[in-house]
């Protein structure tokens, strides 16, 4: 075992926040927990101003069945990763059975 069953129970409700009210809410999908990160990383060198951003998402929160990174090379515009994110999940969920909750 990596983590201890409480850190691991504190870690997903964290990584829940992140989505629920946080920096990742764009991943949300009404009736499933999804828990997350969000990163962006700057390319070298710097002065050309292009960016890597991603977004790592997991649902249920609370009882993780599924996981999936969204990585946007140079994204134009808008580059947030929790969209595409939200999309995956939200085909990924239903297929696999994971029922929506209240």
């Amino acid at each position: 075992r990596i983590l201890s069953e409480q850190t691991s129970e504190t870690l997903r409700y964290i990584l829940e926040q992140v989505v629920a009210e946080g920096s990742g809410k764009n991943a949300r999908i009404e009736g499933y927990r999804i828990g997350g990160k969000t990163a962006t990383s700057e390319k070298l060198p710097r002065s050309r101003k292009k960016y890597i951003s991603s977004f790592l998402g997991f649902a249920p929160a609370d009882d993780p069945q599924v996981i999936a990174l969204i990585t946007i090379d140079e994204p134009e515009g808008i580059y947030y990763g929790g969209p595409v994110c939200a999309e995956v999940l939200g085909k990924v969920l239903p297929y696999l059975g994971v029922e929506k909750r209240g």
